[in-house]
């Protein structure tokens, strides 16, 4: 690969390496809050509380970058969220309070977001409708190893050197990364200098991206429907390893199967792509599969308490596994209609995601009442309010 010219499938390698430094930053630690909580001297939903405080600095770290890289250029900006991740992450493998670790995660979270939130952009700025969802697509299924192999690695790297090890290896990705954008990533935008109405030019930015009413069904379904993955994120250690008993290994294993189902998903929405269906019909049906799986999650909760592991397990799968046909047609369908304000478009769906999913994963923490409950009921109600509010804005959308 070089600057001047990458293909597709170069480029959406480089672009999912971007993104991939997210779940690796969220999946490779969860197999360790047990031991964090026991070794901090915490309880265990203080520390699962601190992937809210993740996912917030993320929505932070989005918010920022999305709009400087409409200024400085999306490399300049993916660069320097870069060196602010590397630099929490080492600090991290040193931390010995639960406040610390809350404080480094939300350092750490917004440089990784200021630097993930560059790549819609990216893509918007090379590609158009179905060829920028196909995109989306195409990186997803390549990054789908990271989530998959996160788990797996985060209970090696306890075994083998405590959780600590984890945040060591988070620090090395960041300055792999660090090294392959320095090198890869071409430079399309030159940086405009900082004017003392840059402020004014951000805030602009997105109020033109809000006022597209049309768009803004796609932006909140989004948001729910990572919500509604958010809460298994939150509740999952809990309920897998506490209340079914689960070792870490074994959490890794049935976290697995969600991303065995999501790259599924998303190849199918890749190959349908290619066979011109269109991105509405798509999201239809992760929408629908969705919805039914959550609420039969919740059901089996409400009549049986503890349903057998097998059944929470295939209603997870089947509704975190939507993601892949949700995200990147959002996306598409979202982005389409920007073009000069994109890194802006691009941060304010990213943002409003992580946002929306860090109070929901907070909410989770506080309802938490020592059952499956809270997994099962909120997961629907997530997914629910994402229908409603994309019927709202955005139906004009479907009859076209």
């Amino acid at each position: 690969m070089n600057q001047k010219t990458l293909s597709d499938k170069q480029m959406a390698i480089l672009l999912a390496i971007m993104v991939a430094i997210m779940p690796f930053s969220v999946d490779a630690y969860l197999p360790a809050i047990k031991n964090i909580a026991v070794d901090l001297h915490t309880d265990i939903h203080l520390i699962e509380r601190s992937l809210s405080t993740f996912i917030l600095g993320v929505s932070a770290g989005q918010l920022l970058g999305g709009s400087l890289s409409d200024i400085k250029g999306r490399k300049n900006i993916a660069l320097t969220g870069l060196l602010i991740y590397i630099v929490a992450s080492i600090i991290l493998i040193f931390v010995n309070s639960a406040n610390q670790l809350m404080v480094l995660r939300l350092l750490q979270a917004l440089g990784g977001g200021m630097t993930a939130v560059t790549v819609g952009a990216i893509i918007r700025d090379n590609y158009d409708g179905k060829y920028a969802a196909q995109m989306f697509a195409l990186i997803g299924i390549i990054m789908m190893g990271a989530p998959l192999a996160a788990p797996m690695l985060g209970a090696v790297l306890q075994n083998l050197g405590g959780w600590r090890s984890i945040f060591a290896f988070l620090c090395f990705y960041g300055a792999s990364v660090f090294a392959l954008l320095w090198r890869f990533l071409p430079k399309r935008k030159q940086a405009e200098p900082f004017t003392r109405h840059i402020f004014h030019n951000i805030l602009m930015r997105y109020r033109r991206v809000l006022g597209q009413k049309q768009a803004l069904g796609f932006l909140f379904f989004q948001a729910t429907s990572f919500s509604s993955m958010m809460v298994f994120l939150t509740e999952s250690p809990f309920v897998y390893m506490e209340l079914y008993g689960l070792t870490p290994q074994q959490y890794a294993w049935a976290f697995g199967c969600n991303i065995i189902t999501m790259a599924t998903f998303n190849r199918i929405t890749a190959w349908r792509l290619k066979r011109d269906s269109s991105t509405q019909d798509i999201l239809l049906w992760g929408i629908v599969i969705q919805l039914l799986t959550n609420l039969i999650l919740g059901a089996s909760v409400l009549i049986m308490g503890l349903p057998p592991f097998a059944v929470v397990v295939l209603c997870v799968m089947l509704s975190v596994g939507t993601q892949g046909l949700v995200v990147a047609n959002t996306q598409a369908l979202f982005m389409q209609h920007f073009r000069e304000d994109s890194g802006s478009a691009n941060a304010l769906l990213s943002a409003n995601q992580s946002l929306t999913g860090a109070m929901v994963g907070f909410l989770a923490t506080v309802l938490h009442n020592g059952t499956a409950q809270i997994l099962a009921w909120l997961m629907p109600t997530c997914t629910i309010v994402g229908v409603i509010l994309l019927w709202h804005f955005s139906r004009s959308q479907w009859k076209r």
